[in-house]
């Protein structure tokens, strides 16, 4: 016997679907993220930027001047 399946239901497991899938962006991100934590030279980079953030050493840049 053929089961009978509606558009209706279709289009609500398509969604169901679509909504826990990942995306080229999501992935194209963690790809990104983990290239980053791999290396150490840009994580230290990182965290010595972020002290000095927290230390206040920055300066605003307004105009391509204050460069």
């Amino acid at each position: 016997m053929t089961e009978i399946v509606t558009i209706n239901q279709v289009y609500e497991e398509v969604k169901r679907i679509e909504n826990t899938m990942v995306t080229k962006e999501e992935i194209n991100r963690l790809l990104e993220t983990l290239e980053i934590m791999g290396n150490s030279h840009t994580l230290a980079q990182i965290t010595d930027s972020e002290m000095d953030i927290k230390a206040q050493k920055i300066k605003v840049i307004k105009s391509v001047r204050d460069l």
